[in-house]
């Protein structure tokens, strides 16, 4: 057997027993009214952030966007995600930060990228941005060479395993 048909059998398997498990445990007479209080426990937990109009809580938005390529036109596309991630009314970013490695790196270096200003406007609206560390070493970089706002981070795939692990989403931008 491949192993993608029973990875799809597997699945079916579970979900069948899942609902099953549902169905089981409502026709076997357990107590309706604390099986419906479990519910509405359930739907009322939320983490920190403010209220929806049905009076739920909406969980603030954390976000990582990754960028690796030394393509100018990567690094604009990048910078413009970047924006319309915070143009974007519909989401409550409560942290945003921009990690670049690898020959990305160039894009922080001042005298060498033509987004300096783009940078250090969104710092301005409260983005951290990381440099790595591994990076600015492989490509010979003095720290002292970076725009203002980067602060430098000893990995950059250490920064987002650990952001991750904390819960950000993560955003692979070109």
């Amino acid at each position: 057997m491949n192993r993608r048909r029973y990875l799809a059998g597997t699945g079916s398997v579970v979900a069948v027993g899942t609902a099953g498990g549902y169905a089981v445990g409502r026709a076997s007479g357990d107590d309706e009214d604390d099986a419906e209080s479990t519910a509405e426990e359930s739907d009322q937990e939320t983490t920190d952030g403010e209220e929806t109009a049905d009076g739920d809580e909406e969980t603030p938005i954390r976000t990582i966007l990754h960028l690796t390529s030394g393509d100018e036109a990567d690094h604009d596309r990048a910078l413009s995600n970047l924006e319309n991630l915070l143009a974007d009314e519909t989401t409550d970013n409560d942290a945003v930060q921009f990690v670049v490695n690898s020959a990305a790196i160039w894009v922080y270096v001042e005298g060498e990228t033509e987004y300096a200003d783009r940078i250090r406007a969104l710092a301005e609206d409260g983005v951290e941005f990381n440099g790595c560390e591994n990076s600015l070493e492989g490509y010979g970089i003095d720290e002292s060479e970076l725009l203002e706002p980067v602060t430098v981070v000893p990995s950059g795939v250490g920064e987002i395993a650990k952001r991750q692990a904390e819960g950000y989403g993560y955003i692979k931008v070109p």
